[in-house]
């Protein structure tokens, strides 16, 4: 069934982050997701390490499912099922978006063409044309999709003709999707142009003069540093229009979520807290601007639990979390099971990290809204980016 989806903003105060909200409206059933926020991450079709059942544990908004991660067979035989994609992946609570590419995983693929877009699979390089893509969304039908793009992230130096054909390729797809892809799915445009300041423009203007829902930044590949890649993507941010959300690739940890949300981007990837627990890392970054003062906080952003000091470490991973790991479980346990390798340690692990991902993004929005996030970001930095400062970095003026 169609879903209806419209995006509010709440707050918009002088500076670029904003506060908003996205009300999607699919089979009667109203679902809001507020911004800024992440879009879950998931490896053909599932959270990993968690079930749908433990997810819902969780306070996650909205799903991010990456249509490489099926293409091996061709079609998928999930496109072939018959009620999409939320009730064949049992992710009926939750917002999906949907994306050709892996944003967690952005792999390498062959070139594209006029007509083809390279990806990665399991089963190696695949070649999907515009047409294909959009026959699968409108199986899945999803609530929004993200249009294909002719990325140029693992090419060094492109040349201004690649630009160019870049975005050309991007927008002739984008046009395609909107003609094609099936009333009820929000298409979000894919905004290019690599390096190059001017086509970055043109690329976000006409992309903005089209009929999309929102927009997608992809960071990957661009600059030497997060303030590098960041500064390429704000060109773009500036000749979009407030009215419609902006989804980033590319900004994963606390600091440089924090300063995408500045420049103002609403939405970004999900893999960080994945990426984290599979290393066997826990979130342990303080969310509270009066805990930056205290010398009990630890000045961490990640705890290493396969390292030995943690093996009589009987606290739990973070004293002020509620979730179920930190509820019932210690330091010294998870370090045990690491050592061990039993599954449970990602799964405890993976339930942590996201759902202190979800908190992290829930107190940004409360520091919007009582207008204390340029000091909450300036606090964060000091205590977390020894090369973070808050009016250097942000521009503060």
């Amino acid at each position: 069934m169609a879903s209806t989806f419209s995006f509010e903003l709440i707050v918009k105060p002088d500076r670029c982050f904003r506060l908003g909200r996205i009300i999607c409206w699919r089979n009667k059933e109203r679902k809001v997701m507020s911004t800024p926020n992440f879009l879950a991450y998931t490896v053909r079709g599932s959270v990993p390490h968690l079930t749908p059942d433990n997810l819902r544990e969780i306070p996650v908004e909205a799903l991010e499912i990456p249509l490489e991660n099926f293409l091996d067979i061709q079609p998928p035989p999930s496109s072939l099922y018959p009620h999409g994609a939320h009730k064949f992946f049992n992710f009926e609570d939750f917002m999906l978006f949907f994306d050709i590419r892996d944003p967690g995983e952005f792999k390498k693929a062959s070139f594209n063409t006029d007509k083809i877009v390279s990806v990665s699979t399991l089963q190696g390089v695949c070649k999907i044309t515009s047409d294909t893509y959009v026959k699968y969304i409108n199986s899945y039908n999803p609530d929004a999709v993200i249009s294909l793009a002719d990325m140029t992230t693992f090419e060094k130096t492109p040349g201004l003709k690649r630009i160019k054909k870049s975005v050309n390729r991007t927008l002739d797809w984008l046009d395609y999707a909107l003609a094609n892809i099936k009333e009820g799915i929000q298409v979000f445009g894919a905004v290019v142009g690599h390096n190059n300041h001017e086509e970055r423009i043109r690329s976000a203007q006409e992309t903005a003069n089209k009929n999309v829902a929102g927009f997608l930044l992809n960071g990957h590949g661009l600059g030497a540093t997060s303030r590098e890649r960041l500064d390429l993507l704000k060109i773009s941010i500036n000749n979009l229009p407030n009215d419609k959300p902006r989804i980033a690739y590319g900004f994963e940890n606390p600091v440089d979520i924090l300063r995408g949300i500045f420049e103002g981007i609403d939405i970004f990837d999900g893999s960080y807290p994945s990426k984290k627990t599979e290393e066997g890392n826990a979130l342990i970054f303080t969310l509270e601007n009066e805990e930056f003062i205290s010398d009990d906080t630890e000045k961490s952003l990640l705890l290493y639990l396969h390292d030995e000091k943690y093996k009589t470490d009987f606290r739990p991973l973070l004293s002020s979390c509620k979730c179920y790991a930190c509820r019932n479980h210690t330091r010294a346990y998870i370090h045990h099971l690491l050592r061990t390798r039993e599954m449970l340690a990602t799964v405890l692990l993976m339930s942590h990290n996201l759902y202190h991902y979800t908190q992290f993004f829930k107190k940004i929005r409360e520091h919007i809204e009582k207008n204390r996030f340029i000091t909450f970001v300036d606090q964060f930095c000091q205590r977390y980016d020894d090369t973070c400062e808050s009016k250097t970095i942000y521009q503060i003026q």
